[in-house]
């Protein structure tokens, strides 16, 4: 593969051949990608390399090149879901007030969950994602958790400025930060593309609920044709 000034990258050439001698590079982020969905299907012990390297129609040896070991890819596989989730809900959020900032922030965690969803469903944001295995030592998804937790407080955050303007009526900020994120989290398990309501749609009720759970229903309501873009 040539680059632009007609070489090819370092990673191309590291990776060019396999055992064959025909090319195996499939990039990086295309490893990931496949990786996180065999991890959620047959967990982290039931997922070797080799049955990722198989997915991605390459030769096992070929993995090296991208990842030392299969942690490695693990770890590496998290990391790149929660930042490419973390991302597109903060580009998601255009607005300083409490309400337009909440209702931003909710429709793109449901817009991201259900169009991501080969991501969305590799870890929990509501609990540490040391739970999906034993086998990965916890200094190792340090940074995974560490965003998660920084989630969790930009939530809180939201709802603390809404208490302190008197725009939200929330007793316990905590424990509605974490309602809030499980009941975005969960859209998955009903959701059904094929059914009567669009992306969009099952964005903008989950706005309308939330505002209620946070005392927040006369302010005006984002329709479905104004959310935000597709991840």
């Amino acid at each position: 593969m040539a680059s632009k000034n007609g070489t090819e990258s370092r990673e191309t050439k590291r990776a060019g051949k396999g055992p064959g001698g025909s090319r195996d590079t499939v990039g990086r982020d295309r490893v990931m990608e496949v990786a996180l969905q065999l991890f959620h299907k047959n967990g982290y012990s039931g997922t070797s390399l080799k049955a990722v390297a198989d997915e991605l129609g390459i030769s096992p040896p070929a993995l090296y090149w991208y990842f030392r070991s299969k942690e490695d890819l693990y770890v590496a596989s998290m990391e790149m879901a929660m930042e490419n989730f973390l991302n597109y809900v903060r580009e998601s959020i255009t607005d300083d007030d409490p309400v337009f900032k909440l209702s931003q922030l909710v429709r793109a965690h449901v817009t991201w969950q259900l169009q991501k969803v080969e991501y969305a469903r590799a870890f929990d944001l509501t609990m540490s994602v040391t739970g999906l295995t034993a086998e990965v030592p916890e200094n190792r998804l340090a940074p995974v958790i560490k965003m998660e937790i920084d989630y969790v407080e930009q939530v809180r955050s939201i709802l603390r400025d809404g208490v302190d303007d008197g725009v939200f009526a929330v007793d316990d900020i905590k424990t509605t930060a974490f309602a809030i994120i499980t009941l975005c989290e969960y859209v998955t398990t009903w959701y059904n593309p094929e059914g009567e309501l669009s992306v969009a749609a099952v964005a903008n009720r989950y706005d309308g609920l939330v505002r209620r759970l946070v005392g927040v229903a006369s302010r005006r309501t984002a329709q479905p044709d104004e959310l935000t873009t597709e991840p």
